[in-house]
């Protein structure tokens, strides 16, 4: 029995790791077709919709990108709240 386990062991550090990746595909290509896949070009029109009167600063397909890249604008987006906070509290 020992030696079962531990020809299992052997023959599973020795089987190679075969991984299948390249570096032809660019991060932009991987953005659209998840974009496509899931749709956020419709998310993001009705986003646009439902926010152009209050936040009229913010392009929501612009922040959607940035959030992904982790390039967020926090400035921009504190002053468009201070402006809609602003129209509300009058």
């Amino acid at each position: 029995m020992k030696k079962i386990i531990l020809f299992t062991i052997f023959f599973i550090l020795i089987i190679p790791n075969c991984i299948l990746a390249s570096d032809e595909i660019s991060t932009d290509d991987i953005m659209n077709s998840q974009q496509e896949s899931l749709d956020i070009n419709s998310f993001v029109k009705e986003a646009d919709k439902y926010t152009k009167d209050v936040y009229e600063d913010i392009d929501m397909g612009e922040l959607f990108s940035s959030a992904i890249t982790g390039n967020i604008d926090n400035e921009s987006i504190i002053k468009s709240l201070i402006r809609a906070l602003r129209r509300r509290s009058i």
